[in-house]
């Protein structure tokens, strides 16, 4: 196609141009040779899939681009500042991950992203928001980088803790609480068995423990394991039964002893254990104990420190389980009552707090978890939280957590004091009609998007594939 324009002379001595052309309306872009349509067609194509793809693509329609000059088309669109903006939703997102971290930004108004920042920093947040003053609203998950950024600012912002997350923290506090007491369940499923070899293996166990003996989970897991392989299972028929991943059961049947933590070995735990539990002996606090060993080189952290020495004060230490030599069987059969895993286990307690039905085995197996007196409470107070959460009476948050205060399970406490600690996010949370869902999705999106850019594109082209599709869509 050939366009002929005009040309025109000036014939005013004092005019510093001579010569003008006839500019050709709103069909072709200044300085161009593609037509306004064949431009929005090679955006579009550039913003939906990669260059590669888009060049494809458009030799179809009959526009021969290299991939190259799709990328600069990309680069070339300018994204939109968004100033006049009052509610927004900002969650992290993984470059590489537990590596490298990002952060999106999304009109909650409009239901779109808007930015992306190269971080999820509270300098990098804070300034965002310094050039956005006009935002009144911010809905994110519990991350507490986000919150000192708004609390940093100093303005009357309202932030909104995402109702998902707050309830996925409390179902993970009970699962921690049952992976801590998963021997309780394991002898409350297996109290009604009389074998001899059960009754030989629940006679040991039942053996008095030490003063001060710290419970493992693994334990529990690695002697299931081991009792199936003495029956003569193999490990892909172990994995099945119990619920574990196959190169798990592969490599607890290879052990003989359940090795420590790796991040118990990684931060040297084993080199101040005695010194620890000499000074514990004498009244000495913690917290004072962890001070005067970072002087002397500990790398660890409080909160972790606390749960390695947690035996010190109301747990207990225990055991490696003895070695197990397998018995050779013709036909193995283990004919006790399957355990659940600890994942499964959550997910039906979720099920049973949302009153959702459930099968006769299911039934069972709450019939016996309720038996045990830690995960009754537990249970109840997860249950009251999750009615309360997602009600609309902000003083039942209040009285929730003065009724469960003297809780005397750490895993309750410890998620009491978090809701302590963003409290003012958690109470919008039930008196404002806003989730951060959209954010979630959008942020699905993204790692699409990145994989779909192999991930040799920068921050900038993300950003705008994903920021400017509205704009060419809508």
């Amino acid at each position: 196609m050939y366009l002929e324009v005009r040309k025109f002379f000036c014939d005013n001595e004092d005019c510093r141009r001579k010569t003008f052309a006839e500019q050709p309306g709103d069909e072709v872009f200044r300085y161009r040779r593609r037509t306004c349509r064949c431009e929005r067609a090679v955006a579009r194509h550039g913003i939906s899939v990669s260059s590669g793809s888009a060049s494809r693509l458009l030799e179809h329609m009959g526009i021969h681009i290299s991939p190259s000059t799709v990328l600069r088309d990309v680069h070339r669109m300018r994204p939109s500042q968004y100033q006049q903006l009052k509610e927004v939703g900002v969650d992290d997102w993984a470059w590489r991950k537990g590596v490298t971290y990002g952060s999106i930004i999304i009109d909650l108004e409009n239901g779109w992203p808007i930015d992306l920042l190269g971080d999820r920093e509270t300098d990098s947040f804070r300034s965002w928001m310094e050039g956005h003053e006009q935002v009144c609203l911010v809905s994110r998950d519990r991350s507490t980088d986000y919150s000192s950024a708004i609390a940093a600012l100093d303005k009357p912002i309202d932030e909104v803790a995402d109702k998902f997350h707050i309830v996925k923290n409390a179902y993970d506090r009970f699962s921690k609480l049952i992976a801590e007491n998963y021997d309780d369940y394991r002898q409350a499923v297996r109290k009604n068995e009389q074998s001899e070899e059960l009754h030989e293996s629940c006679s040991q166990e039942s053996a008095k423990p030490p003063e001060k003996w710290k419970k493992d989970s693994r334990n529990v897991m690695f002697r299931e394991v081991k009792e199936l392989q003495a029956k003569g299972l193999k490990p892909t028929t172990i994995s099945k039964k119990l619920g574990i991943a196959r190169q798990t059961a592969r490599k607890y049947c290879e052990m003989e002893s359940l090795p420590p933590r790796n991040s118990k070995l990684r931060n040297g735990y084993y080199l101040y254990d005695r010194y620890v539990e000499q000074e514990s002996v004498k009244g000495r606090a913690l917290s004072s104990i962890f001070w005067e060993l970072k002087t002397k080189g500990f790398s660890g952290s409080l909160s972790p420190f606390y749960d390695h020495y947690k035996y010190l004060s109301d747990g207990h230490r225990g055991y490696r389980p003895k070695e197990w030599k397998p018995d050779k069987k013709d036909k193995p059969i283990d004919e006790r009552s399957a355990l659940v895993p600890i994942k499964s286990l959550t997910a039906l307690i979720d099920k049973s707090i949302r009153n959702k039905t459930m099968t006769t085995d299911e039934l069972s197996t709450m019939d016996t978890l309720n038996t045990l007196g830690w995960f009754r409470e537990m249970y109840e107070a997860i249950r009251e939280f999750y009615q309360v959460i997602t009600g609309t009476e902000t003083v039942e948050l209040i009285r929730w957590m003065k009724r469960y205060w003297k809780t005397g399970l750490s895993t309750l406490k410890t998620f009491i004091i978090g809701i302590m600690k963003d409290f003012k996010a958690v109470r919008n949370t039930i008196r404002l009609n806003v989730t951060n869902g959209i954010t979630e999705g959008y942020v699905n999106k993204l790692k699409a998007v990145k994989r779909i850019m192999y991930g040799k594109a920068g921050i900038e082209l993300l950003k705008r594939k994903l920021v400017m599709e509205h704009v060419l869509f809508n």
